[in-house]
């Protein structure tokens, strides 16, 4: 668990402390840095939609009036490896360039690993004037990933808190909700709902298998966080009010089915998932570029402002298969759901019926 904590924090915080690389990525031409961008956070965006959208049931069966469910969960999105890297194609971009003279080479994104020293020249133009900088390709977290849990693949994880509770007739609400706090530069909210209602109840053969229960759910969550990066002094990139930030919406229909053995319960779902995802680099930026003249004509600045808008979707079929462990008011699950990214969710959860 202290693994899982400590990874969960390097990819919350990474995701938005990215910002400071893409504070070089932005010395090119905003087409080229948000090309670049896309391309290194695509697996993030898309990931995070999957996990947002999972994680809101453990069993079919629906809670009698005013019973109710406490769970916390955490979603793991596996990354494809196609996902890992991307091709970077000198002839895709107009102001940035592979150092060294090759016309191509494969560049770790978000998620991937090892430790890039591969430079990129830019070469922009201000005032009409041709100038140029450098930066070095961002890294990726896959090496912190496979230090600190090993057992899984490559994923993008999601810490998931929701309540449950039995309204009308064989229906239960479930909420998550978290208000946009502040924890030092990183400001974090959630809101989600779901109504999941057990439908096997009107089924005449259901009384043959009572240990069988069908039932449907309908679920919506979004997350918002931002970041106010902070640039090395050294940087060629300055702001005074940067803002990264990134917010996710997920929106998921499911079938349900369970089978309940005394202690033990399996459960799986067939459904569709889909979401958005919009990360953004905000703000008013400097940045210094080489002229190639004599001091003190040798460097020239230009200004950039709100240089990043990402937007990414994903969504389509899904299936999950599970099981949990009913140790009276304790519940202890697992799952693994099959979908473009396949996921492993586990949880714990405090349940009255």
């Amino acid at each position: 668990m202290k693994k899982i904590t400590i990874l969960l924090l390097i990819i919350s915080g990474s995701v938005i402390v990215k910002a400071q690389d893409f504070g070089q990525i932005i010395a090119g031409s905003l087409p080229d840095a948000n090309k670049y961008a896309g391309a290194y956070l695509k697996p993030f965006g898309e990931g995070e939609i999957y996990n947002l959208s999972r994680g809101w049931y453990s069993t079919a069966r629906a809670h009698k009036f005013l019973g109710f469910d406490i769970s916390v969960n955490i979603q793991a999105a596996i990354v494809p490896t196609a996902n890992q890297s991307f091709t970077f194609n000198n002839s895709d971009y107009s102001t940035f360039k592979l150092h060294g003279g090759a016309s191509s080479a494969s560049l770790p994104t978000f998620v991937g690993s090892g430790t890039s020293t591969q430079q990129i020249d830019v070469t922009n133009t201000v005032n009409g004037q041709q100038v140029s900088t450098s930066f070095t390709a961002p890294t990726g977290i896959g090496d912190d990933f496979k230090k600190n849990i090993s057992f899984i693949p490559v994923a993008v994880p999601l810490p998931v808190a929701q309540i449950g509770i039995g309204l009308f007739k064989h229906t239960d609400l479930k909420v998550r909700y978290f208000p946009k706090t502040d924890f030092s530069n990183v400001s974090i909210g959630v809101f989600g709902v779901a109504l999941q209602h057990e439908f096997s109840k009107y089924l005449p053969f259901i009384k043959k298998v009572p240990f069988l229960h069908l039932s449907a759910l309908a679920g919506y969550s979004r997350i918002d966080a931002s970041y106010k990066p902070k640039f090395d002094q050294n940087s060629s990139v300055q702001s005074t009010n940067a803002l990264a930030g990134y917010n996710i919406s997920a929106f998921t229909l499911q079938g349900i089915a369970s089978v309940k053995f005394s202690l033990l319960e399996i459960y799986t779902s067939v459904g569709y998932s889909t979401g958005k995802s919009d990360i953004n680099l905000n703000g008013d930026y400097t940045i210094t570029y080489n002229t190639g003249y004599p001091p003190p004509n040798d460097k020239v600045t230009a200004h950039q402002k709100d240089p990043v808008a990402l937007s990414y979707t994903a969504g389509g079929i899904t299936n999950t298969w599970g099981i949990r462990l009913n140790l009276t008011i304790l519940k202890v699950y697992a799952d693994y759901t099959f979908a473009k990214y396949n996921g492993v969710g586990v949880g714990i959860a405090l349940a009255l019926r």
